[in-house]
């Protein structure tokens, strides 16, 4: 589905203002790259939902997903951290030296083994937070992630800003299958828990092998930390956002954990899973391209701007039509997906859904802050969200969280976010000095489109209520994707299903 999509949707058309060859060569390929990044994240989205469907509906209870969840997601923000940003800086900056590049290998690797130390040497006081011994160990075996991405860290984003798109998907395919293999193999032989973190080992040591593999840059044995400088110094500004951001996005685990207990946390993920998982695989589309590409036409702010309409519509034609079916379906998806019990979180699901449109049009944002050279405004962005939803958070468990329980939680997140996203926009369009009204002019028609698919949607959902949730999720989505087929041609002017790019008709107004 990405992939078609992509074809249509990244047919960037040719303006007469962009007269550089570099502009129109980033331009004309951008598709390419997205349909190969489309296939990778359709199969890894694929992998990733059939290995949860199986484990969580035969082998792993709810009260131990929340277990693995608070340990798993917390190493999102540790990645980062060891990382320092360097790989962004790397695709950002000009021309790096061999001694260059080799000093950020080096630098990483030590990152690697100092966070390393830290998370072994912490582990009994995590555990302890959360009242949970087995979380001591699984902390200690998965740290070891934190080694193995500082090996691959370089290599990866050389592969990014060459574009070679094409061998980093293939290598995250197979990867995500090691990934599969190990979480359903462990979790059928009885390993419980550690299933996801076996898994998420496999995964880093295939991308360990298959990046440096495809990337035959190898290291030379010299460590000149002032030839490092400029790059630390960017990478720094520009990975405090994302490190920002990985604090917020996976703090509502913990609280839900610390508050509700581990099933409530089992319970918070499914819907979780549901709703944004999807979202950051279809974002994570965009936003592999969205910083290189922005970077490589920085100068020509009517191209950054075409692009990031473009970007725009893409994830609005996808993301809306998720979050549409999700706020009429959730119970069904719920039962369908996982189990029976797993119905009781679909409110919270609704809930997460508002938050999501939000979220996938927000990733497009920070890459191009960045690629402009402005990381300091992406960091900005994502200490006000961290500030904000830290708060939120704990505020609304606090306050609601005898009358809603978990679910406080996902209100949280709908009602505090809109606030950071707000803050976002206004910088992307100062920065770019694109008018809002132009923006939305541009954009606007596709959500309308899908609008009226969902309305009917919701109408057969009512119909239907009394059918059985397999055959009623069945009719709902039939409904939704036939009205959609008319309602995007007519309404948005996309011809779905022709190899045809989107006509943007509207001025962008440079």
């Amino acid at each position: 589905m990405l992939v078609g999509i992509a074809r249509w949707v990244y047919g960037l058309r040719k303006s007469d203002r962009l007269a550089a060859v570099e502009v129109e060569e980033v331009k004309s390929t951008v598709g390419k790259r997205m349909a190969w990044v489309g296939v990778a994240s359709s199969a890894v989205a694929v992998l990733d939902i059939l290995a949860l469907v199986l484990i969580l509906k035969f082998w792993v209870s709810a009260e131990l997903y929340g277990i693995a969840t608070v340990v798993v997601t917390l190493f999102g923000a540790l990645e980062l951290a060891a990382e320092l940003g360097l790989s962004a800086a790397i695709i950002q900056r000009p021309e790096h030296t061999n001694e260059q590049l080799s000093t950020l290998f080096w630098l990483n690797i030590l990152l690697g083994l100092i966070f390393y130390a830290g998370v072994f040497a912490l582990a009994p006081i995590f555990a302890e937070l959360h009242h949970q011994a087995i979380i001591e160990d699984l902390f200690k075996v998965f740290g070891i992630n934190l080694v193995l991405r500082a090996g691959y860290a370089v290599h990866h984003a050389k592969l990014k800003r060459e574009l070679r798109f094409r061998e980093i998907s293939l290598v995250r395919i197979v990867a995500n299958l090691a990934d599969f293999v190990a979480k359903v193999g462990f979790a059928a032989t009885g390993f419980g828990v550690w299933c996801f973190v076996v898994g998420h080992l496999a995964r880093s040591l295939v991308f360990c092998v298959g990046f440096m593999s495809v990337q035959r840059w190898r290291p030379a044995f010299v460590f000149q930390p002032r030839a490092a400088k400029d790059d630390v110094i960017f990478g720094a500004r520009s990975g405090l956002g994302e490190l920002l951001f990985q604090l917020y996005s996976n703090l509502d685990y913990q609280v839900v954990n610390i508050f509700f207990g581990s099933a409530a946390v089992g319970l918070y993920r499914a819907a979780y899973e549901l709703v944004l998982e999807p979202i950051r695989f279809v974002s994570g589309v965009v936003v592999a391209v969205a910083f290189p590409a922005f970077s490589k036409v920085k100068h020509d702010l009517g191209a950054v701007m075409d692009l990031f309409v473009t970007f725009t519509k893409q994830n609005l034609i996808v993301v809306f039509s998720l979050v549409a079916i999700i706020l009429v379906s959730s119970e069904d998806l719920l039962e369908i997906i996982f189990r029976e019990q797993y119905r009781s979180a679909a409110n919270a699901a609704r809930l997460l859904a508002c938050v999501g449109l939000l979220r996938a049009l927000s990733h497009i944002g920070p890459p191009l802050l960045d690629g402009l050279g402005r990381p300091d405004l992406s960091a900005r962005y994502q200490t006000v969200a961290a500030l904000v939803l830290s708060y939120a958070f704990f505020g609304f468990a606090y306050a609601f969280g005898d009358e809603m329980g978990y679910r406080s939680v996902a209100l949280a997140w709908a009602l505090a976010y809109p606030i950071a996203f707000a803050m976002l926009m206004i910088m992307v369009f100062r920065l770019s000095g694109m008018k809002p009204l132009d923006y939305l002019r541009r954009v606007i028609r596709i959500p309308l489109a899908i609008a009226i698919a969902g309305v009917v949607a919701l109408g057969v959902h009512l119909v239907l209520g009394e059918v059985r949730a397999p055959l009623r999720l069945a009719a709902v989505l039939s409904s939704f994707l036939a009205v959609e087929y008319v309602s995007l041609p007519l309404v948005a002017g996309i011809p779905i299903g022709r190899k045809r790019a989107i006509k943007d008709s509207t001025p962008s107004g440079h």
